[in-house]
């Protein structure tokens, strides 16, 4: 019997230099020349931005609480999980606690990791951390008065209408809604 073995090799690009870059207040992006394994020279662009937490906050009765936030990259309001970047020195689960706070007034109690994934690998070194929240109470107003314009708590059914009519379209909500009820879709939420 004739078996072929398949050697792998890794791939690496090379930078050669940081042709540009533009340092923002939380993240920085950088023009690079790099060279290919092919040795062809070429341009790439590297977002360095901090790591982030979302959460799907379930509510007693299967709601999820979302808010409304304005969008200048997209010109428009979205409705979305509640998240946010880490600070440094933050894990986390502490992030998305003082996030979820911030942004709606309420606190959480239980934390379930349910994935972390980057959502821009060709171009951006973030990686979001997604959990599901539960044994959610409201303690105070909403604090981030300058990003969230409306905390909003939505059925099921409403969600999925939202998605269809394209009103929720935003990644991080949607990979983390599938998740969610791909996971615990035969489980009470």
């Amino acid at each position: 019997m004739n078996r072929r073995i398949l050697v792998k090799k890794m791939l690496k690009e090379n930078k050669i230099r940081t042709v540009a870059s533009i340092h923002a207040r939380s993240f920085s992006v950088n023009l690079d020349e790099v060279r290919l394994p092919s040795g062809r020279v070429t341009e790439r662009i590297r977002v360095e931005h901090p790591d982030a937490s979302a959460l799907v906050p379930v509510l007693e009765d299967g709601r999820i609480i979302f808010v409304k936030q304005y969008r200048y990259s997209i010109h428009e309001e979205t409705l979305e999980i509640p998240a946010g970047k880490i600070d440094p020195k933050e894990d986390p689960e502490t992030c998305i606690r003082r996030e979820f706070e911030e942004e709606t007034g309420y606190i959480v109690k239980n934390l379930e990791h349910l994935l972390s994934y980057v959502p821009a690998i060709g171009y951006s070194s973030e990686v979001l951390h997604i959990y599901k929240g539960t044994g959610i109470s409201k303690q105070s107003h909403p604090q981030s008065s300058d990003e969230i314009s409306n905390v909003e708590l939505l059925s099921f059914d409403k969600i999925r209408s939202y998605i269809n009519k394209g009103i929720i379209k935003d990644g991080k909500t949607l990979i983390a809604l599938y998740t969610l009820y791909s996971t615990c879709f035969s489980k009470e939420i």
